[in-house]
């Protein structure tokens, strides 16, 4: 697949192929189930193999690779190989975009930048916005200790004729929202049926999300589907509340933070006190004290706080980084240890929000303009609006409620066009694969998938925070 121009999925012929309804398939588990081990083994006994070359099998090409003079053919060596190590390929075509289908339609679709790839996943690049096309897909063959991966790939090179398979790397933890040869990953998909072999192939546990409610002082939490029925976490005297990771985090009206971790019926472990605001991820919790003095704990709950800084009135956490904003409105960042020095981003901030695993930060101004970068932290900045009171950051996508109360939403690369999402609104909170909105008449409405799903009414809410691990 050519790394300047990869339309896989566009190929005149295919048209039909590419934009056609993918039906929903059930299916049954194979009689000898491949490891994901045997999907990279596979893969990579092609590697230098084309569109109408002899494939390792002794057959010509990959399914229709070599029709269409050839056709730009990804989809079709990442199915093949799937398919010849007995993984049910229903409803997989050349389109590249037919793997995303195929994941969503059979819940091996994984979307967080909290998803660790697997070998034997499918990649699926830059997606658009209904699911229909998509750059590329390729699959994960190698998994190292960093989270980085290999991705072996069909048609890797400069057109579909002289295209053979390849070997493409990420420079770090590949994650959906990060990067692989200037390609962003929008998914991960994994093949069913497939066997846990001990060898790196085990598919894992389907993410997981959580909606944290917080009403009238009272803080309660649904895990599963936008269906699912609410737990009772706290009873009262919260003043604010926050699920992040598989931890949720209580701060009482006393200034006490307590923290669970696991299942919505664990304990509470009492964190600290004298608190005025915090974080919690998976394996980091960050308090601002009432004194202005920022405090992290890495690791499990009762872990040592390591002492940060001070004079910081904001704060945010994902992944190895942590945002602050100072007193006198600079935004900064660190990035790596809880002993890295702070990196200065930008001065005249009123709110910060970050996403490690993406490479991106941005930075909500006073005067109501907001601006983001990717690609780290010492990417360009890029402005994407003005009049915003909020906003939020997640793999690809970008939601902001401006105003006067109206929601809007974009996903993809940051000149990405806006997409109108509701009104009325006071608070917003978004991640990968979920945008919650509270409206001011004290309604949560939560939506997944694309900018264009429906709308659920949840509860009645003051406050809301999302999760998934």
């Amino acid at each position: 697949m050519s790394r300047r121009s990869l339309r896989a999925a566009l190929g005149t012929a295919l048209a039909a192929a590419v934009f056609a309804p993918l039906a929903t398939f059930a299916f049954a588990a194979t009689a000898h189930a491949a490891t994901g081990q045997d999907i990279a083994n596979l893969a990579n006994a092609n590697l230098g193999k084309t569109a109408c070359g002899t494939n390792s099998k002794g057959g010509q090409g990959f399914y229709t690779s070599c029709s269409g003079g050839p056709e730009a053919w990804c989809a079709d060596f990442a199915k093949w190989v799937w398919a010849q190590n007995g993984i049910p390929v229903n409803g997989l075509t050349p389109a590249a975009s037919s793997f995303y289908q195929y994941g969503r339609n059979n819940g091996t679709l994984h979307t967080s930048a909290s998803y660790t790839a697997n070998v034997g996943d499918a990649v699926v690049y830059q997606i658009d916005s209904n699911g229909s096309w998509a750059q590329h897909v390729g699959l994960v063959t190698k998994v190292n200790g960093n989270g980085s991966i290999e991705v072996t790939n069909g048609n890797y090179g400069n057109s579909p004729a002289s295209s053979s398979v390849q070997i493409s790397r990420s420079a770090g933890r590949a994650s959906v929202g990060s990067y692989i040869a200037g390609q962003q990953i929008s998914a991960f998909v994994n093949p069913v049926g497939l066997s846990s072999g001990g060898d790196g192939g085990e598919i894992p546990a389907p993410t997981q999300y959580r909606i944290g409610v917080q009403a009238g002082g009272k803080l309660t939490v649904k895990e599963g589907n936008l269906w699912e029925s609410w737990v009772e976490q706290y009873g009262g005297n919260v003043a604010k509340s926050q699920v992040g990771g598989n931890r949720i985090g209580v701060l009482t009206n006393d200034g006490t933070l307590i923290v669970k971790e696991g299942s919505l019926y664990a304990s509470w472990v009492v964190e600290a006190d004298n608190v005025k605001d915090f974080r919690v991820t998976g394996n980091r919790i960050a308090i601002l004290r009432k004194d202005g003095t920022l405090a992290v704990k890495e690791g499990g709950l009762s872990a040592g706080w390591v002492e940060q800084t001070s004079d910081v009135k904001d704060i945010e956490l994902s992944g190895n980084w942590i945002g602050v904003v100072w007193n006198n409105g600079t935004a900064s960042v660190k990035d790596g240890n809880l002993y890295s020095p702070w990196i200065n981003q930008l001065g005249g901030a009123a709110d910060i929000e970050i996403d490690a695993a993406a490479g991106r930060l941005g930075v909500l101004r006073t005067d109501g303009s907001l601006t983001v970068k990717e690609n780290g932290l010492y990417g360009s900045w890029v402005e994407e609006t003005s009049n915003v009171k909020q906003f939020g950051l997640a793999g690809t996508r970008i939601a902001v409620l401006f105003s006067g109360g109206n929601v809007s939403l974009k996903e993809g690369d940051l000149y990405a066009g806006w997409i109108d999402q509701i009104g009325y609104a006071k608070e917003i909170k978004v991640n990968a694969n979920r945008l919650g909105v509270v409206q001011t008449d004290g309604t949560l409405r939560v939506k997944e998938g694309n900018p264009y799903a429906n709308w659920v009414e949840e509860a009645a809410a003051d406050t809301h925070s999302l999760a998934s691990f």
